[in-house]
């Protein structure tokens, strides 16, 4: 019983949607109540009964539904009041409309009990039905002429009865359902919408108070307005476009314009969703912040890509511990080279320094030139240990390359900032180093002590020991044979590097730039030159690479060699790429002036060790600015031989040549 009665009851508040309609419907009513006034009196005319009567009876029933829509507040109501008057109706127009016709006239008691659902209430046709019950039965017992034009049996009654019955059942549940899924959707919709506010009052706050940035993008790029509020906080407000390449472009121009590029790659279906959004860039900085970028594709009911979920993170903490770890890692192999040859690392601080300061400064440097300082910094920062800067140097090649404008102002100061960064944290651990100390082999000692028991002349043993203030090769020769070992494993090669200096020592000051630059050797003949094991075995060589480092006095010239037992220079290929950049190339000494020209390589892809051929002319300028000339020769299959031979007056003497012990 109360499902029922909560079913024929409505709920007690009244929408605004359901009151707006309502009025309207009673409006409309009570104007049809007032047109049966002349329809009623036109009815009685036709069928001969008192006009009069009609017009009097029938203004007294409008006496109630007129009052009723004057005063009524409650539209529902005022309905209930409309179903009690329309009956009334039914009855008057059944008894003036006595006759032949008046049976039929029980036909518009069914129309307005059907019409009544208009008003979404049980109520009105619950009373409608009430009152045509209660009209039948006292009629047919006090006046029956009044409603049947027969002599009408109870089971005539009864009939009546079961039909309105029928009709007011299948009106009540019209009725119900048009209140439930018309009038009453207002609340419905109200009610989901409430939930939903709630649901996304519950994701704003999730939004709002996570660490990191969620937000939708669609294919145009623009953001859906539910996005994190870090946002705002790490990149400030969204620009009017709502574009996110416009919103990224804040922090880095360059970056979003690459992004755009992806992003219309993304989503024009020519490549797979996965590898399109590979493309997109992961992260960029701003504002000492660095943000990481994550995508998530989310598709459309046809499987399509449709937009993307960008996830933003600050890694700022996480970059810093893996900067940091990476410093003090470079610091310790640092701290490894300076105790094994601390005279040696102060020579490279200098000429790095050196280099880094005339890049920096020779902002109208031409590309070629800086090319070479910038291929010589990152080799002996290599060589050293420093790879912040090697990587750096890496990069800023890459650009020159891609690009054909000079370096910019900003690139500059990045790499002279990383440079001072790493200066200043090994001054820190280590002091302001400054003071070279001098290196004295044993027999080198022996020999002067030998001497002065001989009764040696005195200024023979003086120059001796002076020549001791010079740096011995061997020195230079063991620092590349480390590096030579550390490349080779790199790329996978087992390396013998075998050294030969007949204790010849140089000026340092006077060969750093040369030693700078033979580092570019040494990382050609590895990359270029030795095979891989594999290839190696099935030639018929060990698997381990063959390098020799060679330093003598050969006729009155200082030699410096470096040969290796590798494959050799295709000059076929080089004399390809000769003619390619309109170089001479049909004899042997133009093809050697090939190998070293900037741009000329033999290689056809480029690795942070080789490719670019730079690091060979860098080589060959610095010979060339002594004074010195370059030999070379190669056999395919046997391997390559460079000699740089300048003249002994660069040189300073052979250590152990003027006394033996």
């Amino acid at each position: 019983m109360q499902r029922l009665w909560a079913y024929l009851t409505l709920p007690a508040e009244i929408s605004e949607f359901e009151a707006r309609y309502l009025q309207r419907m009673n409006r409309l009513a009570i104007i049809v109540f007032c047109l049966h006034l002349p329809a009623f009196a036109v009815v009685a005319a036709l069928a001969g009964t008192s006009v009069v009567q009609a017009v009097v009876l029938t203004a007294f029933v409008l006496v109630g539904p007129v009052i009723a829509y004057l005063t009524f507040q409650n539209p529902r109501r005022l309905s209930v009041v409309y179903g009690f008057t329309a009956m009334l109706m039914g009855g008057l127009l059944v008894h003036f409309g006595q006759g032949p016709m008046q049976i039929e006239m029980h036909f518009y008691f069914f129309v307005l009990l059907a019409l009544l659902v208009v008003f979404a209430n049980p109520a009105v046709i619950l009373v409608a039905a009430a009152t045509v019950a209660v009209h039948h039965l006292l009629l047919w017992l006090l006046l029956p002429a009044s409603a049947f034009n027969y002599d009408a049996s109870v089971w005539s009654v009864v009939v009546h009865a079961v039909f309105v019955v029928l009709e007011s059942v299948a009106a009540v549940f019209v009725a119900r359902s048009f209140f439930t899924n018309v009038i009453g959707l207002e609340k419905i919709v109200g009610d989901r919408t409430s939930a939903l506010d709630t649901r996304n009052r519950d994701l704003r706050l999730v939004l709002d108070n996570v660490g990191q940035g969620f937000l939708t993008v669609r294919a145009d790029a623009t953001m859906s307005e539910e996005r994190s509020a870090i946002l705002a906080e790490w990149l400030g407000p969204a620009p009017a476009s709502n574009s996110f390449i416009d919103y990224v472009a804040v922090a880095d121009a360059d970056l979003a314009a690459w992004m755009s590029v992806c992003w219309e790659a993304a989503f024009d279906d020519y490549l797979p969703v996965d590898v399109a959004i590979a493309q997109l860039p992961t992260g960029f900085r701003h504002q000492g912040r660095h943000l990481s970028l994550r995508y998530q594709p989310i598709e459309d009911a046809n499987g399509r890509l449709d937009s993307l979920l960008v996830v933003v993170s600050d890694v700022t903490a996480e970059v810093e511990r893996q900067r940091t770890e990476f410093e003090h890692r470079e610091l310790l192999a640092v701290l490894d080279w300076f105790g094994k040859d601390r005279s040696g690392y102060l020579d490279f601080l200098d000429e790095t320094g050196g280099l880094i300061r005339r890049l920096v400064g020779a902002n109208e440097a031409a590309p070629g030139e800086a090319m070479r300082w910038l291929h010589t910094i990152k080799g002996n920062t290599a060589t050293f240990g420093v790879e912040s800067v090697s990587a750096l140097c890496h990069q800023l090649e890459d650009r020159l390359v891609d690009e054909t404008r000079p370096l910019r102002t900003d690139e500059h100061a990045a790499l002279a900032a990383l440079w001072d960064g790493f200066v200043a944290r090994l001054d820190a651990l280590l002091g302001k180093q400054t003071a070279r100390s001098v290196q004295v082999a044993d027999h080198e000692l022996e020999a002067v002590v030998v001497a002065l028991a001989a009764g040696r002349p005195v200024d023979e043993i003086s120059r001796t020991i002076l020549g001791w203030r010079l740096e011995p090769v061997a020195n230079q020769f063991t620092r590349l044979a480390e590096q030579a070992h550390r490349i080779g494993r790199g790329v996978g090669k087992d390396l013998d590097v075998g050294i030969e200096t007949h204790g010849l020592r140089l000026a340092p000051e006077r060969w750093a730039s040369f030693w700078s630059s033979f580092v570019h050797a040494v990382r050609n003949a590895i990359d270029h030159g030795i095979e891989p094991p594999e290839e190696r075995i099935q030639h018929g060589k060990s698997p381990r690479g063959q390098i020799g480092l060679v330093a003598m006095l050969d006729g009155g010239e200082v030699v410096i060699g470096i040969s290796d037992d590798g494959r050799g220079i295709d000059w076929a290929a080089l004399a390809v790429r000769a003619q390619n950049r309109g170089l001479a190339s049909e004899s042997r000494a133009d093809l050697i002036d090939a190998l070293f020209t900037d741009g000329i390589s033999t290689r056809s892809a480029v690795t942070e060790l080789s490719g670019r051929g730079v690091g060979l002319g860098c080589l060959r300028s610095a010979c060339l600015a002594d004074g010195g000339r370059v030999v070379v020769s190669s056999e395919p299959g046997a391997g390559t031989t460079m000699q740089f031979r300048f003249p002994s007056t660069v040189a300073t003497r052979e250590s152990g040549s003027t006394m033996r012990p």
